[in-house]
């Protein structure tokens, strides 16, 4: 499926939404919305560094989860139990009540929009293509990839990739889908693909703890999509019916997001300033149009 960008109109009424939840209050001060998760809130995280990965001593960490970490802390969700899935399995599992939360940042599209309910923007981020030490077939863009004879990329199964790299004309069978970023990252290293079509923080991460195996492709031109250079919003994922805890989680968010601590957080993990999103009080989106990840 070709990707298709949300328009300038769309971002913000997604935006829009996210904040409207986070301003309107209880009806009964009283009530505790969020009763049924102070037992446990159950997070579903997928293996993508830096946004969700596994730390040296076995702790989950990451974009997503430091995040999620905060706002929990703040809502007083003391319990907190991660769920280790399959990225491209997030969503259903989400809304197969499985899960409360998707803790794995994902792009705000339309066709997740009406699946699931977002919360406010955590990130903005571009593409990146991890290539082997020296970039055998010097790849420098998608569209190299494409115009070259037998150039193979590997992307993430439900990732925004795969659209992506058809769209800017590479065929279906030189795409190859892996399951999780292991399998991705072995396909690279024994020459079954030449590429690996990731979001820039997750290949400049993966590249940097190579020893010199990978490297990011350097320069990199990003790809295209109706005039404009790819850039994506990211957020966390909820059940659409679950509006108590978006709204809660939002309330949050929107002073968290761009604070000092938070770009601390993030820059630890290889995050730059360019990340950071537009402040969700004066929701816009970036310059650039946004597509899924």
């Amino acid at each position: 499926m070709r990707p298709r960008s949300i328009s300038l109109i769309a971002s913000a009424a997604v935006i829009a939404v996210a904040l409207a939840l986070a301003a309107c209050p209880g009806q009964d001060d009283k009530h505790d919305d969020l009763a049924g998760y102070r037992a446990q809130l159950r997070v579903g995280y997928a293996i993508e560094p830096p946004y969700s990965f596994l730390s040296e001593t076995g702790e989950v960490t990451g974009e997503g989860p430091e995040i999620v970490r905060h706002v929990a802390a703040r809502l007083e969700l003391d319990n907190v139990r991660w769920i280790l899935m399959g990225f491209g399995s997030l969503i259903d599992e989400l809304r197969d009540g499985r899960i409360d939360v998707v803790g794995t940042p994902m792009f705000i599209t339309p066709e997740r929009t009406s699946l699931v309910r977002f919360s406010v923007p955590v990130s903005q981020v571009g593409q990146g293509l991890l290539v082997l030490g020296g970039n055998p077939k010097k790849l420098h863009s998608y569209e190299d990839a494409a115009a070259h004879a037998d150039a193979v990329v590997a992307v993430l199964a439900g990732a925004v990739e795969k659209g992506i790299l058809q769209d800017q004309g590479l065929p279906a069978d030189r795409v190859f889908v892996a399951q999780d970023v292991e399998t991705a990252l072995s396909a690279l290293r024994h020459g079954r693909v030449d590429g690996l079509a990731l979001t820039s923080p997750t290949v400049n991460h993966l590249a940097s703890r190579s020893n010199g195996l990978f490297e990011a492709a350097t320069p990199f031109t990003g790809p295209v999509v109706d005039g404009t250079t790819y850039f994506g919003l990211s957020a966390l994922v909820f059940r659409p019916h679950d509006e108590a805890l978006a709204r809660a989680f939002n309330a949050v968010l929107t002073e968290f997001i761009g604070s000092q601590e938070h770009r601390e957080i993030v820059q630890s993990l290889g995050f730059g300033p360019e990340t950071i999103p537009p402040h969700p009080a004066t929701p816009r989106p970036p310059a650039r149009e946004s597509v899924p990840k």
